[in-house]
């Protein structure tokens, strides 16, 4: 019989899904800026548009690259004092790590909320000789990128809390 999914899981599941998916921007990021070499130095003909678009594009994977290592609890951390300390001081470290994260994701989340909002309502654009509303795409990333990445933290605190103190998650 199949489990029934949590809210966590499916949490997991999406940043995994969304990280999987943007991770593919890189690989066009690639190739446009290879193409904006070869349009420029062998054609003579540079483009207007690749360097704001390619800037687009890894500021979306990096925002909700955040969420995707974390889902996959990938996320950089240094264990050298932490391995060494007792599987319940572990368990409070965990939980106060999340915690902590948790607090300065929702704060973040309120303030790049309200930014990407105020861009949004007055369609603010990039300046430059595309002038496409670059601020308006990469603030509505940073806002929904910490958002999910606030979720998975969420979504973790709340499966270790749910363990008995001593026991951590893999």
């Amino acid at each position: 019989m199949a489990e029934t999914p949590t809210p966590g899981s499916r949490v997991e599941r999406l940043s995994r899904r969304v990280g999987e998916t943007l991770a593919w921007l890189f690989l066009l990021s690639a190739l446009l800026t290879g193409w904006e070499v070869v349009a420029s130095s062998l054609l003579a003909a540079p483009t207007i548009w690749v360097h704001d678009l390619t800037t687009m594009l890894c500021v979306a994977c990096f925002l909700f690259g955040g969420a995707y290592a974390q889902a996959r609890r990938e996320h950089i951390r240094i264990t050298a004092i932490y391995d060494l300390l007792p599987a319940g001081v572990r368990w409070v470290c965990d939980a106060l790590g999340l915690l902590l994260a948790l607090f300065y994701l929702l704060v973040l989340a309120w303030f790049t909320g309200a930014q990407a909002l105020e861009s949004l309502l007055i369609t603010e654009m990039s300046g430059h000789a595309w002038n496409v509303p670059m601020p308006v795409v990469v603030r509505g990333c940073f806002f929904l990128g910490t958002a999910l990445l606030a979720a998975q933290i969420a979504a973790h605190l709340v499966e270790l809390l749910r363990q008995p103190v001593g026991r951590t998650a893999p």
